[in-house]
């Protein structure tokens, strides 16, 4: 159950650090997507049914806060954790190089999905494509720093380490 409240509180927390970064007045492509993270950080830690519902939840609370109610986000954040559970035994996020190409990649897919998913279509237009690859390399260069204090966390409330299933890792 405290799993679930930190994993809740982190969301909110990311859905209000990128709402204020946003009132500050920094571009949407110079905003990192702190929950594309923390559904990365779910799929390498979480491999299981618990992981796959809270990055359900984050996406639903992420569609909530946007006024979307369809669920777009919940669908490609779910799809992402999928993906990335899937390839958690053959990839390892140890490193910090590795883990900015996967929160690259992850960001580059959750926004393509978002559009597939969605009604509208605002890849379409070039200021779409440049959003994306602008906020998939921000949230590239932070990616490292916030899964290895995510890791700690959770190393330290548990007193193992986070990894791929009971793999020890030192993210």
């Amino acid at each position: 159950m405290a799993k679930v409240l930190w994993l809740i509180l982190y969301a909110f927390v990311a859905i209000a650090l990128q709402g204020i970064l946003g009132h500050l007045g920094i571009a949407d492509r110079f905003i990192p997507q702190f929950l594309v993270i923390l559904v990365v950080y779910l799929s390498f830690s979480e491999t299981n049914a618990f992981g796959c519902v809270m990055s359900f939840a984050v996406g639903i609370l992420l569609d909530f806060s946007s006024a979307v109610l369809v669920g777009p986000w919940a669908g490609s954040f779910v799809s992402i954790f999928c993906g990335l559970a899937l390839l958690s035994r053959r990839l390892f996020i140890d490193s910090g190089l590795a883990a900015m190409v996967i929160a690259f990649s992850a960001v580059v897919v959750a926004n393509i999905l978002f559009s597939l998913f969605g009604n509208e279509y605002p890849s379409l237009t070039w200021e779409y494509p440049q959003k994306v690859l602008g906020q998939a390399i921000v949230t590239a260069l932070v990616a490292p720093l916030i899964l290895s204090l995510l890791s700690r966390r959770s190393r330290r409330g548990s007193g193992a380490y986070v990894g791929r299933g009971n793999a020890a890792s030192a993210v």
